[in-house]
């Protein structure tokens, strides 16, 4: 027993030692310094890019990047760190990120901050964003049009002046303890009519606050704010008010970024339940659903495989030939998945044709070739078993 002990502490600090070899953290988190000039300021602002780890790898020079912007320099480790964290198994649940950060303090730019408080109507600051840093941002980097803001307290609320006042900036705020206090930037008297003047394209807010001293005198214009959501956001805001009242207020990022970055990306990790009440209205509810968020909130195809599976899952119970019939529907909208092939041929083979369980797990097999061992093991063994279901049927 203790030899068996012995064994397993050693495999374990082993693989703890290559583990730490292997996680580098520069190599994790590449930072790049970019600077951005504009004729707002003397001299140009100088950001940290934090690229993802896969960034610079051979087999991913043609993928693009969503962006997350904040404007505190220190916010640059915990977004990292968190980013590698929640990306690190195959962009689960974060999609691979860019990571922008103020490399320091700047005077310059603080005083458009303040010029906000005193003209709200003054947007300086948001032609900064648009016309010079995210331009600057795009032309040098590989993004996919997808940005997120991230902001705390001051820079909280300069977030939400941005979705109200140039919505098209970002496309998902995750907003901690916004400084909405004195009616910063004509926010919360503001907030019903500009909420109400959007385009078609979908946006998300995550926005949450605590009650620590230091965020109390901000809470009646939070509670203004959450009001203008409740009538006047529009449909295609996807939004959600949270409270974190039993944490710190220093913590609320961190625990918004986790809530919000989930939420955000829920709808492509996972998938619709059949009882939803998109899925009960049927295989085509479905299909435009994901149309809709391909085109109106990613900019990307985002893949419906799934939840129809789980509505075909659903009906077969009831109706075998309608479960079919949906699976069918399936392997033809993506007929270089594996997985779709793969489900037809259990459909038929539910339904004792096996031969057909053999042509689209054959041809599963083949559209395997391209994934991991373990993808291709799993689906050669399938087609063993219809192969030997079928010589056991001609005995």
């Amino acid at each position: 027993m203790i030899k068996v002990l012995v064994i397993s502490l050693s495999v374990v600090i082993s693989a703890l030692s290559f583990s730490v070899a292997a996680t580098d953290i520069k190599a994790l988190n590449p930072i790049q310094s970019l600077k951005v000039t504009s004729k707002f300021f003397k001299n140009p602002i100088e950001y940290n890019i934090t690229l993802p780890k896969s960034y610079n790898e051979p087999k991913t020079k043609d993928k693009k990047y969503f962006v997350i912007f904040d404007l505190h320099p220190r916010s640059q480790p915990y977004l990292s760190g968190l980013h590698d964290w929640l990306s690190h198994n195959g962009d689960w649940p974060w999609l691979e990120s860019i990571v922008v950060t103020p490399a320091s303090y700047n005077a310059e730019f603080a005083k458009l901050f303040e010029q906000i408080a005193a003209d709200p109507n003054n947007h300086t600051m948001l032609d900064y964003f648009e016309n010079d840093l995210l331009r600057t941002i795009d032309k040098t980097y590989r993004t996919n049009g997808f940005r997120i803001y991230s902001g705390f307290m001051g820079n909280g609320a300069l977030g939400l002046f941005a979705l109200l006042n140039r919505p098209t900036l970002f496309n998902a705020y995750i907003i901690s303890s916004p400084s909405l206090a004195n009616d910063f930037g004509l926010i919360t008297s503001q907030a019903k009519l500009k909420l109400t003047k959007k385009d078609d394209n979908m946006r998300f807010l995550y926005l949450s606050t605590g009650e620590h001293q230091y965020e109390q005198a901000n809470l009646p214009a939070f509670g203004l704010f959450e009001q203008a959501l409740n009538t006047s956001a529009p449909s295609t805001l996807d939004w959600q008010v949270h409270r974190n009242n039993n944490n710190h207020y220093m913590s609320q990022p961190i625990i918004s970024m986790i809530n919000g970055i989930e939420a955000l990306f829920s709808d492509i990790h996972n998938d619709l339940k059949a009882d939803s009440e998109i899925s009960k209205k049927g295989v085509q509810a479905i299909i435009e659903y994901y149309e809709r968020i391909s085109e109106k909130k990613y900019g990307f195809k985002v893949s419906a495989e799934g939840s129809l599976k789980a509505l075909a899952k659903s009906v077969t119970e009831k109706d075998s030939q309608k479960g079919l019939n949906i699976y069918q529907k399936i392997a033809e909208l993506y007929p270089e998945s594996a997985y779709a092939l793969s489900a037809l041929a259990k459909a038929y083979a539910d339904l004792n044709d096996i031969n057909k369980a053999i042509k689209y797990q054959t041809l599963a097999v083949d559209k395997s070739k391209s994934m991991i061992i373990w993808h291709q093991k799993k689906h050669q063994k399938y087609l063993e078993q219809y192969q030997e279901s079928l010589v056991n049927q001609l005995q």
